[in-house]
C-alpha cells in the first residue's frame, strides 16, 4: 500500500489552522487581567473598582474618582472622594452599596462629598451643615478646631432651627452617619466623634449592562479609549454589552459595527 504525503501546500494550510486554532484557545488578555481580585480584607472584587496594584489595569474598572482602590495588607481598603480617603468597610454587589468611614482627619477640617452620576446618599447618611469662623459661642459639643490651608480654623454645627451664627465665613455641608446624626443632634457625641461614624453610599456604575456581561460569560470593564464607555470582556475579544457565544469573530465584528460599537 503505498504511503500517504501531505503536499507542501496542505501542510501550509494544516499549519496555519492549527495555530489558529492555538491563538483562539487562549484567553484574551483583557479577559485575564480582569479577574476578580483581593484588596486589603476585601476579597473578591470586580468592576466598577480597580487598582494600579498587583497589575491591573484600569479598563478593568469604571476610570472616575472614587473607583480606584488602594489595597493594605489585611486591612480595609482606600478609596479618595473629593481630595478625602476614606476606608472601605464592606462592599455590597448584590445592591450596590459600600460602607465607608473617613480616615483619621488629624485636625485637618472635613470637605463635602460632591456626589455625581457615579455615587448617591444612601438613608443610612444625613447632610449636616458646618459654619467657619461662626462668631457664637454655643455648646462645647459643637465647635472643633481643624487646620485649613495651613491655617487653624474653627468649625461649629447648629441644628437647622437653632442656628446662631450672625456671621461666619464660609458653610459646607458634610454626610455622616444616622446614628451619628441622632446622637449629635442629641448632644450625646462631638462633631469630631460623628465624623468618624461609618456610613453607606450607593454606586451606580454596576447596572443592567454588567450583569448581562457576566451571565453571557464575560467580565466587565470600560474601553481603554473613553473610561466611562462601557465594554464586556470575553475570552475571545472584547464586546459591547455581552459574549456571544458559538459566532465567528467576522460576525461579531459586523454587528458591533452596526451596533455603532467600538473598541
Amino acid at each position: 500500500m503505498d504511503a500517504y504525503f501531505l503536499s507542501p501546500s496542505s501542510f501550509s494550510i494544516l499549519f496555519l489552522l492549527t495555530i489558529f486554532q492555538l491563538s483562539y484557545a487562549r484567553d484574551d488578555f483583557h479577559f485575564t487581567s480582569c479577574a476578580p481580585f483581593d484588596c486589603g480584607n476585601l476579597v473578591n472584587i470586580s468592576y466598577p473598582f480597580w487598582t494600579d496594584q498587583y497589575n491591573r489595569p484600569s479598563y478593568c474598572g469604571y476610570g472616575d474618582e472614587g473607583y480606584k482602590l488602594k489595597c493594605r495588607q489585611s486591612q480595609p481598603p482606600v478609596l479618595t472622594l473629593s481630595s478625602q480617603e476614606f476606608y472601605v468597610l464592606h462592599l455590597n454587589r448584590s445592591y450596590g452599596l459600600l460602607t465607608i468611614k473617613r480616615l483619621e482627619l488629624n485636625n485637618t477640617c472635613p470637605q463635602p462629598i460632591l456626589i455625581n452620576y457615579a455615587f448617591n446618599y444612601t438613608e443610612t447618611a444625613e447632610n449636616i451643615t458646618l459654619f467657619y469662623d461662626c462668631r457664637s459661642r454655643g455648646g462645647p459639643n459643637h465647635r472643633f478646631s481643624c487646620r485649613k490651608g495651613g491655617k487653624e480654623t474653627s468649625l461649629m454645627f447648629f441644628k437647622e432651627d437653632e442656628n446662631e451664627c450672625t456671621g461666619y465665613s464660609e458653610e459646607v455641608e458634610i454626610p455622616i452617619g444616622k446614628k451619628a446624626f441622632d446622637y449629635l443632634i442629641g448632644g450625646i457625641s462631638t462633631v469630631n466623634e460623628s465624623l468618624l461614624v461609618p456610613f453607606d453610599i450607593k454606586y451606580l456604575a454596576y447596572d443592567g449592562y454588567c450583569k448581562q456581561c457576566e451571565d453571557s460569560g464575560g467580565r466587565c470593564g470600560s474601553n481603554q479609549n473613553e473610561t466611562s464607555t462601557f465594554a464586556c470582556y470575553c475570552r475571545d475579544n472584547p464586546h459591547s454589552t455581552e459574549c456571544n457565544r458559538g459566532r465567528s469573530s467576522f460576525n461579531l465584528g459586523k454587528k458591533l459595527a452596526l451596533g455603532g460599537g467600538s473598541m
